[in-house]
């Protein structure tokens, strides 16, 4: 078996074990609106069984790219970056801003991807712009919104702010070193950005599984600190 079909399988089975925590959360019973979570781990294994089978790939300047990864790129990064900015409690707005950047990042590279030099180059460097203001609206407004949110909510929505602000730095840095000045062949791309993907997805819904119960509990102290009843309570009577 070709040594590709077998990184792609692996990271089909990878990201399938972020799928059952991300359904979970789905309903009311925690505090914060988790219904399409489940959609990051399992496009992506989607994506990666195509990739499995050869479906949708094409050859760009000799190398072997699949356009199913810039298909579950485009449409689960933007739900990472997202999700982060909605736990770290920003308005709508930024959260819209972000995620359309982030497809546009995703757009951007595709054009890095396809095009020879010096095409790929301004592609690359369009891209780059756009992730350098996902960053900066990360550790700008998301930072800054966090810090009015609930600890557990606060805490979290670091946590993710930090994985993903840090982990995605290294996705440049592989086309740099592959696509872009080929220094490492499509076998090694692909194990490089197979370990990226699964690392960055299925952490991600882990973390917010794991802190569930701080949704919870935050849902229900606030309702009680704000009850009527609870304030009528505490008046004395006048009589």
């Amino acid at each position: 078996m070709d040594p590709i079909t077998v990184i792609y399988i692996v990271g089909t089975l990878g990201m399938l074990i972020g799928i059952p925590p991300a359904l979970s959360l789905m309903g009311d019973e925690v505090g914060l609106d988790f219904d399409y979570l489940w959609a990051i781990p399992a496009i992506a294994a989607l994506m990666y069984l195509l990739m499995a089978f050869d479906i949708g790939s094409v050859q760009f300047q000799g190398y072997h790219v699949p356009i199913p990864r810039y298909i579950d790129w485009a449409l689960t990064t933007p739900l990472l970056v997202g999700y982060t900015a909605y736990v770290a409690g920003a308005g709508r707005n930024t959260i819209i801003g972000i995620a359309l950047a982030d497809f546009l990042m995703i757009v951007l590279g595709v054009g890095a991807a396809a095009f020879s030099s010096p095409t790929q180059w301004v592609f690359f460097g369009l891209s780059s712009v756009c992730h350098v203001a996902i960053l900066a609206s990360l550790y700008g407004p998301v930072r800054s919104s966090a810090l009015e949110e609930p600890p557990s909510h606060r805490r979290l929505g670091r946590l993710l702010l930090n994985y993903i602000g840090l982990l995605w730095l290294a996705y440049p840095l592989v086309w740099l070193f592959g696509p872009g000045l080929q220094w490492v062949d499509a076998t090694g791309i692909a194990v490089i950005i197979s370990y990226l993907d699964v690392t960055a997805k299925v952490p991600f819904v882990y973390f917010i599984y794991r802190a569930r119960q701080n949704f919870v509990q935050v849902q229900d102290k606030v309702p009680e600190a704000a009850s009527p009843q609870d304030s009528t309570a505490a008046v004395p009577s006048a009589a």
